[in-house]
């Protein structure tokens, strides 16, 4: 996944600097209306898609959608309390399974199983084993 993000990247590099030097910068300039603030908020947004993309290696299906769902409530209830909208109770009831379920994957106490076994049983005494192997020609 990183050796894709990364051709993908590189790829489009060129492109945007052939547009940045055909219009000359644009009205503003080269760089020209970003602040500090927009450059940390670039970083943060990089840095966000690289967290997203190692969840995605190396989580399994169950842990994405949990952080997936867990991801949707906190924002329904960021919206609701910071920007006003809509929160219903079928929101809150969904919301609080969302919740136990990832505690409940989260906090699981039950013990590993047990890995299979894969050597296979032999009834046969070794002597029949070496005379059986040795009677075969190829």
């Amino acid at each position: 996944i990183w050796e894709r993000n990364y051709q993908l990247a590189f790829g489009s590099i060129p492109i945007y600097v052939m547009f940045m030097f055909w219009e000359d910068g644009g009205v503003a300039g080269y760089f020209g209306g970003w602040s500090v603030v927009a450059g940390i908020l670039a970083l943060l947004g990089a840095a966000g898609g690289m967290l997203v993309a190692l969840s995605i290696k190396h989580g399994d299906s169950i842990l994405k959608t949990l952080a997936t769902t867990g991801a949707i409530v906190l924002s329904a209830a960021l919206d609701h309390y910071l920007l006003g909208g809509p929160l219903t109770n079928i929101m809150c009831i969904a919301g609080v399974i969302v919740v136990i379920s990832i505690c409940n994957y989260t906090f699981d106490m039950s013990p590993p199983e047990a890995p299979l076994q894969t050597e296979p049983k032999n009834d046969k005494p070794d002597e029949e084993i070496a005379l059986t192997k040795a009677s075969v020609k190829f």
